[in-house]
């Protein structure tokens, strides 16, 4: 990818004002931090457009879509992103279950992948982004939740007891005594393209349809899960998920087609 300072060049050559070339350079800034280093792919692109559409409503996302369409182009790299033509229309068909969610589990523990194990635990029970990974420490299981300070926004992540009980079982085996838990053996934050990799990988051993089993997948069904224990209580999933808006956190309240047909007792 080219730097940032040759694409300023760039929108500056095209008489672009003062305030467009800073928020072109902020969106191409926040989806180089997502990408993390990694080599840009069409799976890699849509993972990202997934996470603005869970963030920011459709005539943002697709203004940020549409910076990163230029930047790709910018670096000669024959990719892009679609626009959301219409009102999405979420479904959650391609999310994976709770049975195919402990399936996954226990073949982590059958191949001998612990650490992966405990990443997707920590999704299932706190619903987090994958990019706020890091922010869970050694220090947030003493205080019960996390405290993550990203792009601008602050919120804190609650870690159930259970949760705080399976992790302190890992930081104690793998000998970490403070600071991120989930880390490269050069003590870095793992990155999601590793993440999202290994997920694959252990899909196909677990026998589930690899295109349900990403790191949202988990963020989907924690919601689902939350919503079916706390009274369909949409306002302060909202506030746990870091939703902006209410009508992201409302796809959770439909239930998706193999739910429908559960209903169905006639």
């Amino acid at each position: 990818m080219k730097n940032l300072s040759a694409y300023r060049e760039d929108l500056l050559f095209r008489e672009l004002t003062e305030s467009t070339i800073r928020k072109y350079l902020k969106d191409v800034q926040d989806f180089l931090e997502f990408t993390d280093g990694a080599e840009v792919s069409m799976e890699l692109l849509i993972q990202y457009k997934r996470e603005l559409l869970d963030n920011f409503k459709l005539s943002t996302v697709n203004n940020k879509v549409t910076i990163v369409n230029n930047y790709l182009k910018f670096c000669g790299l024959d990719l892009k992103l679609k626009q959301e033509r219409q009102q999405r229309k979420t479904s959650l068909d391609n999310v994976i279950t709770e049975g195919e969610f402990w399936k996954l589990i226990g073949t982590a523990e059958n191949l001998k992948k612990i650490r992966l194990k405990y990443i997707m635990l920590t999704l299932y029970y706190t619903g987090m982004r994958v990019s706020e990974l890091e922010f869970l420490t050694v220090e947030s299981l003493k205080n019960g939740y996390m405290d993550v300070k990203s792009k601008g926004k602050h919120r804190y992540i609650p870690l159930s007891e259970n949760l705080v009980e399976d992790l302190k079982y890992y930081v104690n085996s793998t000998g970490i005594s403070s600071g991120t838990i989930f880390r490269t053996s050069n003590g870095h934050p793992i990155d999601r393209s590793n993440i999202f990799r290994q997920l694959k990988e252990i899909a196909k051993f677990a026998g589930v349809s690899e295109c349900k089993v990403y790191p949202h997948s988990f963020r989907h069904l924690f919601a689902k899960q939350w919503l079916r224990h706390n009274n369909q209580n949409v306002l302060e999933l909202a506030n746990i998920l870091g939703h902006s808006s209410l009508e992201t956190t409302r796809i959770y309240t439909t239930l998706s087609i193999e739910e429908q047909r559960e209903t169905i007792r006639f």
